[in-house]
């Protein structure tokens, strides 16, 4: 005998859920303002090639041209506070410290906020700050060097220093007697860092410095924006397992996003809402005291990229053009179309 159908519809509370009743279950839909929130899920490939993807410490990492791929099927709006609290204090944001002789950025606060849908609906605010001390990151990035060791034949790490000379711990009132120019950058008193800066390796150091300097602001910005994407609920990953897929480096992410008829977030009046502390949603909150020093390189390349795409072209004239094979940044078939796959990778 066939049972008695029991499904029927439930009254639509506009303010939380709708619910469709079985035999078995209740069904929740997510409603806002009359409107059923219609969870959706792409499978975007990213490609280490491209950029999308960088290593870090033997695995896999998001950059931040991955995650804004990624954050077009998760639509979170990134937005900038008016002001940012530097040392107890409200300052306008971004908050910038200048050189006095060179007017060159040294020390830069910033404050964003993204925000997005989690996957139950509900509307997810993520408020970061960082302070993006330039100086740090430069005597990071020597460190970095100064540790860093030569691979053998084989690929395995050595215990060879693979920059022996480019500089050394110590004290200010004993400079290094190895052969070199050597400076001396305080750290913390007495100790401090010896530099040679005439090894390649810290002339590597001090192109990218110079680029802090002139990008502070842009890099702190980038590294903020993909620490967001990288903890919204919406995507909420941060390292990933590649494929090898055709002699390319590949990564299968899945994104989720809401289908719906809504207009977007109104940002305004959250943000009034997170100024004035009388917070409605769901919001976490995080001051970021440091970053990998992979992570703050892969920022500095993506701005640098971005600043050099900036830059107008220079027109030439016929005689002056030259075969496309004769530059030496021509790349055939460089650019690729990525759209959301429909299913996992068999």
């Amino acid at each position: 005998m066939q049972k008695k159908k029991t499904d029927k519809p439930v009254k639509v509370d506009q303010a939380k859920e709708v619910a469709l009743t079985t035999d078995f279950c209740r069904l929740y839909v997510k409603v806002r303002n009359g409107q059923i929130l219609k969870p959706i899920r792409a499978l975007f490939t990213l490609y280490h090639k491209l950029g999308h993807l960088y290593k870090i410490k033997g695995s896999y990492a998001i950059s931040s041209p991955g995650y804004r791929i990624l954050n077009k099927v998760a639509s979170v709006s990134l937005a900038t506070p008016e002001k940012v609290i530097v040392d107890g204090r409200d300052q306008p944001n971004p908050y910038i410290e200048r050189n006095e002789e060179t007017k060159m950025n040294e020390i830069v606060w910033i404050r964003k906020v993204g925000i997005g849908y989690s996957l139950a609906g509900n509307i997810v605010a993520i408020d970061k700050t960082l302070c993006y001390n330039i100086k740090t990151y430069f005597l990071q990035s020597i460190q970095a060097k100064m540790e860093k060791k030569e691979y053998d034949k084989q690929g395995n790490v050595t215990d060879k220093l693979l920059h022996p000379n480019c500089a050394k711990l110590g004290t200010e009132d004993k400079e290094p007697k190895d052969e070199g120019d050597w400076t001396f950058f305080k750290v913390e008193h007495p100790i401090g860092i010896w530099v040679n800066y005439s090894d390649p390796a810290i002339l590597d150091c001090v192109k990218e410095h110079i680029q802090r300097q002139r990008f502070g602001d842009r890099i702190a910005q980038t590294i903020v924006e993909r620490n967001i994407l990288r903890d919204h609920p919406a995507i909420s990953v941060s390292t990933v397992e590649p494929k090898t897929k055709n002699g390319l480096v590949v990564a299968h992410v899945p994104v989720y996003g809401f289908r719906h008829e809504l207009e977007a977030p109104n940002i305004k009046e959250i943000m009034s809402q997170l100024e004035k502390g009388e917070e409605t949603i769901e919001v976490q909150a995080e001051v970021i005291d440091e970053v990998p020093v992979e992570e703050e390189q892969e920022a500095i390349k993506d701005v640098a990229k971005a600043d050099k795409e900036e830059k107008p072209k220079e027109k030439k004239s016929p005689a002056q053009m030259k075969d496309p094979s004769e530059d030496p940044d021509f790349e055939p078939n460089q650019q690729q179309t990525l759209i959301p796959e429909e299913g996992e990778e068999k």
